[in-house]
């Protein structure tokens, strides 16, 4: 095809609007009851790039340095026990754009959108920062499940009807159950002791019951759980709503490996449309490449990187990308 109908295409608004439809209907089919859901914000750094249309502050994910840029709002599925993943939706957006409401509006978005095409299947996952009252509130007025990595501010309601902080109904919660896991990190492997527990709590203001699911042995801080999936507080029971986390975690490498192989960052269009509809079209290579290619199809070079990176808590699952 001619360049400046590629170039035409490419700036179409309906691209993004009915791809991103279509993927999520395609990828729906392959999210069971229990799929862990994971929604990752990132960003696209271009503190180099003066012309880019709708260019706005945004926040390295690593560093915690602003720079100029675009942020990415992405929805992955993922089983517990398996390397299976689905990408499902991705979005490019910017503040300065017109239609741009809120971060969480964005985000709300890709859960009603996803929900609606999975009828309400899956678990979410979400990383720090989900605990926040204008995100909680909704998933709860949704009926979603969900776990959520708390920066333990959050104030909550605990058994004995007092308010405090997460931090604070963790640091007394009864650790009763423990568990061991290797860590491969540069080739090494690490043995990680840890315990971990639950409390009840719920939101102020709400009758909603969730629990508070604490973990030590990670790192020096707790990792600290909030959750509205189950009021049983078993060992068996408690691990999994873990295992839901740490496969979040198995997925935040794949956003790398999507990122970095693809060369996001590495976009040059101008206009602020044809740069949506580019990232809608990296999404649909993604999924092609996740959930068609054969075992036979390794892509020996691409798998050998995911191997390395993907060394986290669950040994090494065969990724297809």
């Amino acid at each position: 095809m001619h360049d400046s109908k590629v170039r035409s295409r490419l700036k179409a608004p309906a691209l993004e609007s009915e791809l991103t439809e279509q993927l999520v209907k395609m990828g729906s089919r392959r999210v069971a009851t229990n799929t862990v859901l994971a929604l990752d914000l990132s960003d696209i750094r271009k503190e180099y790039a003066k012309k880019m249309e709708r260019l706005a502050q945004a926040r390295d994910g690593s560093t915690g340095e602003l720079h100029d840029g675009y942020w990415l709002c992405d929805v992955t599925g993922a089983e517990v026990h398996s390397s299976e993943i689905v990408p499902l939706y991705q979005k490019l957006y910017s503040a300065e754009a017109g239609d741009f409401t809120s971060e969480n509006a964005e985000i709300l978005a890709a859960i009603d959108l996803v929900r609606a095409h999975t009828q309400r299947r899956g678990i979410w996952a979400i990383d720090r920062g989900g605990d926040r009252k204008k995100l909680l509130e909704p998933l709860l007025e949704r009926g979603a499940r969900f776990v959520i990595r708390s920066t333990g501010r959050r104030s909550v309601i605990d058994r004995r009807k007092l308010r405090g902080s997460v931090r604070e109904v963790a640091g007394k919660c009864r650790l009763r159950h423990q568990a061991r896991i290797i860590k491969i990190q540069d080739g090494l492997e690490t043995t990680l002791e840890l315990r971990y527990g639950a409390a009840p709590v719920r939101l102020p203001g709400r009758e909603e019951k969730m629990l508070l699911v604490v973990v030590s042995g990670f790192a020096q801080q707790p990792l600290m759980l909030l959750t509205n999936m189950a009021a049983a507080r078993d060992s068996s029971t408690l691990w999994w709503i873990v295992e839901i986390y740490l496969t979040r975690w198995k997925i935040e490498e794949t956003f790398r490996f999507i990122k970095q192989s693809y060369n996001l960052e590495d976009i040059r269009v101008l206009k602020y449309q044809r740069l949506q509809n580019l990232v809608v079209l990296v999404t649909a290579a993604a999924y092609f490449a996740a959930t068609f290619l054969g075992q036979k199809m390794k892509l020996r070079i691409l798998c050998e990187k995911l191997l390395v990176i993907s060394q986290r808590f669950f040994g090494i699952p065969p990724f297809r990308f």
